[in-house]
This record gives structure tokens, sequence and C-alpha cells, in this order.
């Protein structure tokens, strides 16, 4: 009994560190839980990056974005039902009918906010802040 127990202490000490055992904490990336990150508000991606709205649920989700002026912005239609993408201010834009599963996309071009809304669906609103 006294011979297994040191070569039983020598495979675990080789094992656990392969098993994300008996490390510290700033070196063993199994045991680390990544920080929180923040909301901070409306959804925003990365210059270039193409940013999607779903029409779901008689809503736009989400129903806010942030963009630069360039970017291009894709609502895809999650719903069983038609929808459209029609802006209601300075800027003019409208999809027209799209229906389940469809999409629409609208490349930004100026600085603003542009309000729209789903003409078939009036309570249906949302809103691109272009920077």
């Amino acid at each position: 009994m006294t011979k297994r127990l040191p070569t039983t202490c020598a495979v675990l000490a080789l094992a656990l560190p392969l098993l994300g055992g008996c490390g510290d904490d700033e070196t063993d990336s199994a045991n680390t839980t990544p920080p929180p990150t923040e909301a901070t508000g409306p959804a925003t991606t990365e210059a270039g990056a193409t940013i999607t709205v779903s029409m779901k649920d008689i809503k736009y989700e989400p129903e806010t974005v942030n963009a630069k002026v360039g970017q291009t912005v894709k609502w895809t239609n999650d719903d069983p039902v038609a929808h459209t993408v029609t802006s209601t201010g300075k800027v003019k834009f409208d999809s027209g009918t799209v229906n389940a599963g469809g999409t629409y996309e609208q490349t930004v071009k100026q600085a603003g906010t542009i309000d729209y809304v789903c003409t078939i669906h009036p309570n249906q609103k949302g809103k691109i802040v272009v920077q």
C-alpha cells in the first residue's frame, strides 16, 4: 500500500495542471471569467460593417442603431407578415413591401438622425443615428 501512495501522488501532480486544477488565477485560463461588458446604448458596429435590424413581433430589433456615414443598414423580416421600412424625415427611402424572410438594405450618406416606420404597422418605429 505504501508503494502505491507515492505513485498515485505523482500521477495526480502531473495530471492536475492538464485538468485545469492547481494553477494560479493569473495563468490558468480555464478558471478565469471574462470581465463583464457594459451596455453602451443603441447597437453599434465597426466602420464599414453592415448593421442588421430584425423585423420581429411587429417591432424593429434593435429599435435604434448607431451608424457611421457610408455604412449599410440591413433589415430582415423575421415575422410571418409583411413589413416596410419607410423614412419619415428629410432623408427619403422606402423599401416597399418586404415579405416574410425578405431583406432590405439602405446605405446612410449623411450625419443626423433618420426616423423610419412600417407603413403597414404604424406603431412599429425605428431610428438610425448617423455620425
